[in-house]
């Protein structure tokens, strides 16, 4: 299935049409890698993309359960700024389901993202 959808976004890429996700941007750089450098070799490999598509996909689903936790771990030690929050989420959505395009007036929810990934760097997580 990975090889099949590669294969089906190369030929739109080759056509002109192509998206920017990073499927995309990874098979536009290594075409044109592979393009630069004829036959030499150079470009990654049908299995190569498919790690690297992989590896990307992994970690940024790691990194992000660790952020999570860690921010629901400091809001358990900060119950004004869970409260905070919480009013927040309720004011934006409207006390309707929260929808993504809600996501730009969390201004406070983003700001204790933000204040839990300065204390907690993922990198020191690698």
């Amino acid at each position: 299935l990975p090889t099949r959808i590669i294969e089906k976004r190369e030929k739109f890429i080759r056509a002109g049409d192509h998206k920017d996700d990073l499927l995309s941007l990874f098979l536009k750089s290594n075409l044109n890698e592979v393009e630069v450098n004829k036959n030499s070799g150079a470009g990654m490999s049908m299995a190569d993309v498919i790690e690297e598509c992989k590896l990307v996909y992994f970690t940024g689903q790691e990194i992000t359960t660790n952020l999570l936790t860690l921010t629901m771990i400091v809001l358990n030690m900060h119950n004004e700024w869970q409260e905070r929050a919480r009013e927040e989420v309720l004011q934006v959505s409207r006390n309707n389901k929260p929808h993504y395009d809600d996501l730009n007036g969390l201004k406070i929810v983003n700001m204790i993202l933000l204040e839990v990934m300065r204390l907690y760097p993922s990198t020191s997580l690698i």
